[in-house]
Protein backbone atom coordinates (compact mmCIF):
# COMPACT_ATOMS: atom_id res chain seq x y z
CA UNK A 1 0.00 0.00 0.00
CA UNK A 2 1.76 3.26 -1.25
CA UNK A 3 0.95 6.61 0.92
CA UNK A 4 -1.95 7.89 -1.13
CA UNK A 5 -3.54 4.32 -1.27
CA UNK A 6 -6.92 4.41 1.01
CA UNK A 7 -8.39 1.06 2.55
CA UNK A 8 -12.68 1.41 1.50
CA UNK A 9 -15.11 -0.51 3.67
CA UNK A 10 -18.09 -1.86 2.60
CA UNK A 11 -20.76 -2.88 5.26
CA UNK A 12 -24.38 -3.63 3.04
CA UNK A 13 -26.63 -5.91 5.48
CA UNK A 14 -26.42 -9.46 4.08
CA UNK A 15 -22.54 -9.24 2.86
CA UNK A 16 -21.61 -8.75 6.50
CA UNK A 17 -22.78 -11.95 7.38
CA UNK A 18 -20.63 -13.92 4.49
CA UNK A 19 -17.28 -12.23 5.74
CA UNK A 20 -15.18 -14.48 7.79
CA UNK A 21 -14.79 -13.15 11.34
CA UNK A 22 -10.99 -13.11 11.55
CA UNK A 23 -11.54 -10.04 8.61
CA UNK A 24 -14.19 -8.72 10.24
CA UNK A 25 -11.92 -8.28 13.96
CA UNK A 26 -9.10 -6.44 11.23
CA UNK A 27 -11.55 -3.90 10.11
CA UNK A 28 -12.78 -3.17 13.71
CA UNK A 29 -9.49 -2.85 15.62
CA UNK A 30 -7.45 0.55 15.49
CA UNK A 31 -5.66 1.55 12.35
CA UNK A 32 -2.91 3.63 13.50
CA UNK A 33 -1.95 6.21 10.55
CA UNK A 34 2.00 7.49 11.08
CA UNK A 35 3.78 10.02 8.56
CA UNK A 36 7.26 10.36 7.00
CA UNK A 37 8.96 13.39 6.10
CA UNK A 38 11.90 12.88 4.17
CA UNK A 39 13.93 15.22 2.01
CA UNK A 40 15.45 12.32 0.40
CA UNK A 41 14.18 11.32 -2.96
CA UNK A 42 11.92 8.27 -2.71
CA UNK A 43 14.21 5.62 -4.22
CA UNK A 44 17.43 7.00 -3.14
CA UNK A 45 18.87 3.72 -1.46
CA UNK A 46 18.89 5.63 2.38
CA UNK A 47 14.93 5.62 1.03
CA UNK A 48 14.94 2.11 0.60
CA UNK A 49 16.46 0.88 3.74
CA UNK A 50 13.63 3.24 5.72
CA UNK A 51 10.86 1.89 3.25
CA UNK A 52 12.02 -1.69 4.48
CA UNK A 53 13.38 -1.35 7.96
CA UNK A 54 10.95 0.91 9.87
CA UNK A 55 7.92 -0.97 8.55
CA UNK A 56 9.92 -4.33 10.10
CA UNK A 57 10.33 -2.93 13.08
CA UNK A 58 7.25 -1.89 13.44
CA UNK A 59 5.76 -4.84 13.09
CA UNK A 60 7.85 -6.35 15.63
CA UNK A 61 5.93 -4.33 17.93
CA UNK A 62 2.64 -5.49 16.64
CA UNK A 63 1.87 -2.83 13.86
CA UNK A 64 1.25 -4.06 10.51
CA UNK A 65 0.76 -2.18 7.14
CA UNK A 66 -2.97 -3.31 5.49
CA UNK A 67 -3.91 -4.45 9.66
CA UNK A 68 -3.79 -1.64 11.96
CA UNK A 69 -1.11 0.45 9.94
CA UNK A 70 -1.05 3.28 7.47
CA UNK A 71 2.42 4.70 6.79
CA UNK A 72 2.16 7.92 4.75
CA UNK A 73 5.88 8.83 2.88
CA UNK A 74 6.28 11.77 1.94
CA UNK A 75 9.33 13.05 -0.12
CA UNK A 76 10.82 16.20 -0.90
CA UNK A 77 13.16 14.99 -3.22
CA UNK A 78 16.26 16.96 -2.03
CA UNK A 79 13.96 19.97 -2.38
CA UNK A 80 14.14 22.00 1.00
CA UNK A 81 11.56 24.24 -0.17
CA UNK A 82 8.90 21.14 -0.51
CA UNK A 83 9.24 20.56 3.22
CA UNK A 84 6.84 22.68 4.78
CA UNK A 85 3.69 21.81 2.38
CA UNK A 86 4.79 18.22 2.76
CA UNK A 87 4.79 18.27 6.41
CA UNK A 88 1.13 20.05 6.67
CA UNK A 89 -0.20 17.83 4.33
CA UNK A 90 0.80 15.27 7.13
CA UNK A 91 -1.25 17.35 9.66
CA UNK A 92 -3.83 17.67 7.58
CA UNK A 93 -4.15 13.69 7.26
CA UNK A 94 -4.11 13.51 10.32
CA UNK A 95 -1.05 11.25 11.27
CA UNK A 96 -0.52 10.50 15.02
CA UNK A 97 3.14 10.91 14.86
CA UNK A 98 5.57 12.15 12.13
CA UNK A 99 8.73 10.81 11.90
CA UNK A 100 10.81 13.19 10.33
CA UNK A 101 14.09 12.36 8.81
CA UNK A 102 17.08 14.31 9.40
CA UNK A 103 17.03 18.06 8.58
CA UNK A 104 13.29 17.47 8.10
CA UNK A 105 12.38 18.58 12.02
CA UNK A 106 12.16 22.40 11.60
CA UNK A 107 9.81 21.87 8.63
CA UNK A 108 7.22 19.78 10.96
CA UNK A 109 7.86 21.71 14.04
CA UNK A 110 6.35 24.69 11.90
CA UNK A 111 3.30 22.34 10.98
CA UNK A 112 2.22 21.32 14.23
CA UNK A 113 2.71 21.94 17.84
CA UNK A 114 0.20 18.94 19.04
CA UNK A 115 0.93 16.35 16.65
CA UNK A 116 4.13 14.07 18.58
CA UNK A 117 7.53 14.28 16.71
CA UNK A 118 10.09 11.70 16.63
CA UNK A 119 13.33 12.94 14.83
CA UNK A 120 15.21 9.80 13.18
CA UNK A 121 18.80 10.73 13.30
CA UNK A 122 18.77 14.34 13.70
CA UNK A 123 21.72 15.83 14.13
CA UNK A 124 22.40 18.00 17.28
CA UNK A 125 18.57 18.86 18.35
CA UNK A 126 19.73 21.17 21.34
CA UNK A 127 22.12 22.95 19.45
CA UNK A 128 19.50 23.84 16.61
CA UNK A 129 16.59 24.33 19.87
CA UNK A 130 14.22 21.47 18.44
CA UNK A 131 14.30 20.24 22.35
CA UNK A 132 14.74 21.99 25.94
CA UNK A 133 17.56 19.58 26.69
CA UNK A 134 18.22 15.82 25.36
CA UNK A 135 16.88 14.54 29.03
CA UNK A 136 14.18 16.85 28.89
CA UNK A 137 13.16 17.30 25.36
CA UNK A 138 9.90 19.52 26.29
CA UNK A 139 7.08 20.08 23.59
CA UNK A 140 5.78 17.45 20.85
CA UNK A 141 9.07 16.68 19.70
CA UNK A 142 11.70 13.55 20.73
CA UNK A 143 13.55 10.58 18.77
CA UNK A 144 16.85 9.87 18.41
CA UNK A 145 20.47 12.27 17.69
CA UNK A 146 22.70 11.40 14.83
CA UNK A 147 25.92 12.13 16.62
CA UNK A 148 27.46 14.42 19.19
CA UNK A 149 29.32 18.02 17.89
CA UNK A 150 32.26 16.19 18.95
CA UNK A 151 32.01 13.55 16.29
CA UNK A 152 32.92 16.13 13.99
CA UNK A 153 36.71 17.04 14.90
CA UNK A 154 36.18 12.60 15.25
CA UNK A 155 36.16 12.60 11.57
CA UNK A 156 38.76 15.40 10.56
CA UNK A 157 40.95 13.00 12.73
CA UNK A 158 40.46 10.36 11.09
CA UNK A 159 41.02 11.36 7.90
CA UNK A 160 44.46 13.16 9.10
CA UNK A 161 45.60 9.76 10.33
CA UNK A 162 43.98 8.16 7.01
CA UNK A 163 45.83 10.31 4.90
CA UNK A 164 48.89 12.03 6.85
CA UNK A 165 49.98 14.55 4.57
CA UNK A 166 46.27 16.28 4.22
CA UNK A 167 46.69 20.23 4.90
CA UNK A 168 44.14 21.78 3.10
CA UNK A 169 40.52 20.59 3.56
CA UNK A 170 37.32 21.75 1.86
CA UNK A 171 34.05 21.40 3.77
CA UNK A 172 31.15 20.51 1.46
CA UNK A 173 28.10 20.75 3.20
CA UNK A 174 24.59 22.14 2.65
CA UNK A 175 23.73 25.81 3.72
CA UNK A 176 21.31 26.02 6.59
CA UNK A 177 19.80 28.76 8.82
CA UNK A 178 19.85 26.10 11.56
CA UNK A 179 21.72 27.56 14.66
CA UNK A 180 23.78 24.05 15.15
CA UNK A 181 25.79 25.08 12.49
CA UNK A 182 27.53 27.39 14.33
CA UNK A 183 28.71 24.64 17.02
CA UNK A 184 29.94 22.31 14.01
CA UNK A 185 31.83 25.18 12.31
CA UNK A 186 33.37 25.86 15.97
CA UNK A 187 34.27 22.00 16.52
CA UNK A 188 35.63 21.49 13.09
CA UNK A 189 37.89 24.64 13.37
CA UNK A 190 39.12 23.28 16.23
CA UNK A 191 40.14 20.27 15.34
CA UNK A 192 41.59 21.24 12.35
CA UNK A 193 43.66 24.13 14.88
CA UNK A 194 44.87 21.13 16.89
CA UNK A 195 45.94 18.98 13.53
CA UNK A 196 47.55 21.71 11.76
CA UNK A 197 44.79 21.74 9.14
CA UNK A 198 43.71 25.03 7.02
CA UNK A 199 39.48 24.91 6.25
CA UNK A 200 37.89 26.14 3.14
CA UNK A 201 33.85 25.87 3.61
CA UNK A 202 31.56 25.38 0.67
CA UNK A 203 27.75 26.00 1.25
CA UNK A 204 25.30 24.86 -1.31
CA UNK A 205 21.09 25.30 -0.94
CA UNK A 206 20.52 23.35 -4.03
CA UNK A 207 22.53 20.44 -5.48
CA UNK A 208 22.62 21.85 -8.86
CA UNK A 209 25.29 24.24 -7.47
CA UNK A 210 27.29 20.76 -6.69
CA UNK A 211 29.45 21.14 -10.17
CA UNK A 212 30.48 24.82 -9.57
CA UNK A 213 31.80 23.78 -5.84
CA UNK A 214 33.60 20.71 -7.69
CA UNK A 215 34.91 23.46 -10.01
CA UNK A 216 36.45 25.55 -7.60
CA UNK A 217 37.90 22.74 -5.48
CA UNK A 218 40.11 21.24 -8.19
CA UNK A 219 41.60 25.07 -8.54
CA UNK A 220 41.78 25.68 -4.68
CA UNK A 221 44.80 23.72 -3.90
CA UNK A 222 42.88 21.34 -1.85
CA UNK A 223 44.58 18.07 -1.07
CA UNK A 224 41.00 16.44 0.58
CA UNK A 225 37.69 16.82 1.40
CA UNK A 226 35.10 16.58 4.08
CA UNK A 227 31.38 15.72 2.22
CA UNK A 228 28.39 16.29 4.50
CA UNK A 229 26.12 13.49 5.74
CA UNK A 230 22.90 14.90 4.19
CA UNK A 231 21.02 13.97 1.46
CA UNK A 232 21.31 17.06 -0.94
CA UNK A 233 24.98 15.51 -1.35
CA UNK A 234 23.90 12.03 -1.24
CA UNK A 235 21.92 13.04 -4.22
CA UNK A 236 25.45 13.49 -6.86
CA UNK A 237 27.73 11.39 -4.74
CA UNK A 238 28.79 9.00 -7.29
CA UNK A 239 29.56 12.93 -9.14
CA UNK A 240 31.28 13.87 -6.16
CA UNK A 241 33.08 10.58 -5.92
CA UNK A 242 34.46 10.61 -9.47
CA UNK A 243 35.38 13.87 -9.04
CA UNK A 244 37.77 12.82 -5.48
CA UNK A 245 39.16 9.94 -7.44
CA UNK A 246 40.37 11.95 -10.92
CA UNK A 247 41.72 15.05 -8.51
CA UNK A 248 43.26 11.99 -5.97
CA UNK A 249 42.17 14.25 -3.22
CA UNK A 250 41.64 12.22 0.34
CA UNK A 251 38.00 12.38 1.66
CA UNK A 252 35.86 11.02 4.40
CA UNK A 253 32.01 11.12 4.20
CA UNK A 254 28.78 9.71 5.95
CA UNK A 255 26.82 6.72 5.78
CA UNK A 256 27.98 4.12 2.71
CA UNK A 257 30.46 7.11 1.39
CA UNK A 258 33.27 4.30 1.41
CA UNK A 259 31.30 1.76 0.30
CA UNK A 260 30.29 3.94 -3.24
CA UNK A 261 33.99 4.63 -3.29
CA UNK A 262 35.03 7.13 -0.99
CA UNK A 263 38.41 6.65 1.25
CA UNK A 264 36.61 6.45 4.37
CA UNK A 265 33.40 7.15 6.51
CA UNK A 266 33.01 7.46 10.17
CA UNK A 267 29.35 7.30 11.29
CA UNK A 268 26.55 5.61 13.79
CA UNK A 269 25.79 2.14 12.71
CA UNK A 270 22.24 3.55 10.78
CA UNK A 271 20.10 0.28 11.67
CA UNK A 272 19.97 0.55 15.24
CA UNK A 273 17.94 3.93 14.79
CA UNK A 274 14.73 2.62 12.71
CA UNK A 275 14.71 0.32 15.69
CA UNK A 276 14.83 2.54 18.15
CA UNK A 277 12.33 5.08 15.99
CA UNK A 278 9.76 2.02 16.21
CA UNK A 279 10.22 1.90 19.80
CA UNK A 280 9.28 6.02 19.90
CA UNK A 281 6.51 5.54 17.99
CA UNK A 282 5.09 2.47 19.83
CA UNK A 283 5.12 4.32 23.25
CA UNK A 284 3.46 7.62 21.79
CA UNK A 285 0.56 5.62 20.17
CA UNK A 286 0.39 3.92 23.70
CA UNK A 287 0.31 7.27 25.51
CA UNK A 288 3.51 8.50 26.49
CA UNK A 289 4.53 11.87 26.15
CA UNK A 290 7.51 13.18 23.45
CA UNK A 291 8.32 15.86 26.61
CA UNK A 292 8.80 12.79 29.02
CA UNK A 293 10.81 10.66 26.31
CA UNK A 294 14.60 11.26 26.30
CA UNK A 295 16.15 11.92 23.25
CA UNK A 296 18.72 9.03 22.47
CA UNK A 297 22.20 9.00 21.49
CA UNK A 298 24.05 6.32 19.01
CA UNK A 299 25.79 3.68 21.07
CA UNK A 300 27.84 2.54 17.45
CA UNK A 301 29.84 3.62 15.39
CA UNK A 302 31.53 2.61 12.65
CA UNK A 303 34.98 3.81 10.62
CA UNK A 304 34.67 2.00 7.58
CA UNK A 305 37.81 2.29 5.18
CA UNK A 306 38.56 1.93 1.34
CA UNK A 307 42.01 0.61 0.44
CA UNK A 308 41.06 0.28 -3.56
CA UNK A 309 40.00 3.73 -3.43
CA UNK A 310 43.65 4.54 -1.45
CA UNK A 311 45.56 2.95 -3.90
CA UNK A 312 44.11 4.67 -6.81
CA UNK A 313 44.48 8.03 -5.45
CA UNK A 314 47.98 7.17 -4.09
CA UNK A 315 47.82 6.97 -0.87
CA UNK A 316 49.22 3.90 1.72
CA UNK A 317 46.50 3.28 4.51
CA UNK A 318 48.87 3.66 7.96
CA UNK A 319 48.44 -0.02 9.27
CA UNK A 320 47.05 1.45 12.54
CA UNK A 321 44.05 2.94 10.96
CA UNK A 322 43.52 -0.39 8.99
CA UNK A 323 43.29 -1.81 12.73
CA UNK A 324 40.85 0.43 14.42
CA UNK A 325 38.93 -0.06 11.87
CA UNK A 326 35.28 -1.95 11.68
CA UNK A 327 35.26 -2.24 7.91
CA UNK A 328 38.24 -2.40 5.57
CA UNK A 329 36.82 -2.69 2.09
CA UNK A 330 39.27 -3.99 -0.71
Amino acid sequence: MNSYQRRRFVAAGGLLVAVPWVTLAQQSQKVWRIGVLSLEPADALISKRAQKWLPEDLKRLGYEEGTNLVIEWRWADTNPDALPELAAGLVADKVQVIVARSYTVAAAMQATKTVPIVMLGQGLPVESKYVASLGHPGGNVTGTTYKSVETYGKQLQLLKEIAPRTSRVAILWYESKDPATVAVENELNRAAATLGITLQYFRVRQAEEIPGVLANLAAGGINAVWVDTGPLYRSREAEIIAFLRDHRMASIGGNLFADNGGLACYTPVPREFYERTASFVDRILKGARPSDLPIEEPTKFELAVNVKTAKAIGITVPKAVLLQADRVIE
